[in-house]
């Protein structure tokens, strides 16, 4: 990991100093460090060496945020996705899992190699209309289908595999990885899914059907969605940052994609992090 990408949220001016510990120090390791425009605006620098997300080559992206960041960081990413590492300097951080105390030690840490793989699956997401591609994304979240600014329910035509799985009548349709269960799909009535489990999690929001629940599926198995409302305002969102509008018979066709790697340091454990972050399980 000699090539590093230093990226991070807005607003981060008062963590100047932290900023600057951590890019001194890695110099000192000797690291070739890009950074992205709002990383040097924080530091104050010229930006000689500018990391653009999706385009410069790095062996580790350095993701100073919280788990918003990263997907931002994801969704930017196109033809090869390094290794991440997150410092949450957000609110959640399941993500972003390490808190900025001690980032210098935290750094030697990583580079020293006491830090296991965790491996998190994308999806991939292909928007067809009139029989002919117009966008294709990838989803490290979810990707969902929802109403807009009209509350009226949708309707869905929902095929696994080519097989018929049910016309979704609801206000959306959520369709997340084991990643994205603790998120938008968990709010929306959906189960928690341990990441290493390979499966696409299909949970509709406020359906109208009582027998409509969420339900896992094996990641191997292709997804056909086609839009049966004729009118506006029904949007496709991805993780959160990309949108598109939807048209009557537009289909979404989503299947598993590639796989993408965050360094974890070894005390980091998931179950924790569900009992820390989300109070699950706990008594009030």
């Amino acid at each position: 990991m000699q090539i590093i990408g230093i990226t991070c949220r807005r607003n981060l001016e008062r963590k100047k100093s932290l900023f600057e510990r951590m890019v001194h120090h890695l110099e000192k390791r000797g690291k070739t460090l890009y950074l992205e425009d709002r990383v040097a605006g924080v530091l104050g620098v010229k930006n000689d060496k500018k990391l653009i997300l999706g385009k410069t080559k790095v062996d580790l992206m350095l993701v100073l945020g919280g788990d918003g960041t990263i997907l931002r960081v994801v969704n930017q990413m196109k033809d090869y996705f390094p290794p991440f590492f997150g410092v949450n300097l957000g609110n959640l951080g399941f993500l972003a899992e390490v808190p900025p105390v001690h980032i210098v030690q935290t750094l030697d840490r990583l580079f020293s190699g006491k830090i296991t793989q965790d491996k998190r699956r994308l999806l991939n997401i292909r928007l067809e209309r009139n029989g002919q591609l117009l966008h294709t994304f990838h989803a490290l979240n979810e990707v969902s289908l929802t109403q807009g600014t009209l509350s009226r329910v949708i309707h869905l035509r929902t095929r696994v595999d080519g097989k018929k799985l049910t016309n979704y009548q609801a206000d959306g349709l959520l369709v997340a990885t084991p990643t994205g269960s603790t998120a938008y799909s968990l709010s929306a009535g959906g189960p928690i899914v341990h990441p290493s489990i390979p499966a696409i999690i299909l949970t509709p929001v406020c359906p109208s059907s009582f027998s409509q629940k969420p339900i896992v599926i094996p990641e191997n198995k292709k997804i056909d969605i086609t839009v049966e409302s004729d009118y506006q305002y029904i949007n496709l969102t991805v993780d959160g940052q990309k949108q598109v509008d939807l048209n009557y018979k537009d289909r979404i066709r989503i299947e598993a994609g590639n796989e993408i790697t965050f360094l974890r340091l070894l005390d980091e454990h998931y179950f924790t992090n569900l009992r820390d972050k989300l109070g699950w399980g706990e008594r009030r």
